[in-house]
């Protein structure tokens, strides 16, 4: 996360400093809009299998350089493993899964799994949601870069793409869908290749 001076928001500080050196006052995070690369195409090159499944490897992922941050799209220096963005800040090896929200981003790697909602780990990207149950959904990447969606007990749904998937069921995940928990927390989702 990176801080600004709560009086002068033009140096920005990473988390190892919780006071401004020159006016001594409390950091705050930096609400600064970081430019993204254009999103994947909406319409994914997915085949279905017999159960109407993407089956592994169908669906398209996203390029990406060492060159360019895939976050912010800033061009890297030779030999750079983060982006010198000082506001991004990132590795420019992305993650398997990057799902982007309205309040923030949840980003995991080939065997994570994450549980999503008003509670746990990603409960900012959710809190001006009160219709986004504390435990809404599972998120989980496979392995194999497989990622997938199971939606949890919750009265108000989990859909892709606009179709609500049942409680338990698990549906599989490419660049360019969109996950919607309740009425209005819509993400965008990218796979980046491996």
């Amino acid at each position: 996360m990176s801080r600004v001076c709560s009086e002068d928001s033009s140096e920005v500080f990473g988390d190892e400093v919780s006071l401004c050196p020159e006016h001594l006052c409390p950091l705050v995070e930096a609400t600064v809009e970081v430019q993204v690369p254009s999103a994947p195409d909406p319409t994914p090159n997915r085949v279905p299998d017999r159960a109407g499944v993407p089956g592994p490897g169908t669906e398209r992922r996203q390029a990406w350089s060492r060159d360019v941050c895939w976050h912010c799209g800033r061009e890297a220096a030779a030999g750079n493993t983060r982006c010198a963005n000082a506001v991004c800040g990132r590795a420019l090896t992305p993650p398997a899964l990057h799902m982007r929200f309205a309040r923030g981003e949840v980003e995991l790697s080939e065997g994570d799994r994450v549980e999503l909602g008003r509670s746990g780990a990603h409960q900012r990207v959710f809190r001006d949601h009160p219709n986004v149950s504390r435990a809404h959904a599972v998120v989980r990447v496979d392995p194999d870069g497989s990622a997938w969606v199971e939606p949890l007990a919750t009265p108000n749904g989990t859909f892709l793409n606009d179709v609500e998937i049942q409680p338990a069921l698990s549906r599989r995940l490419a660049s360019g869908d969109r996950v919607r928990f309740a009425r209005d927390a819509e993400g965008s989702i990218t796979l980046y290749e491996r």
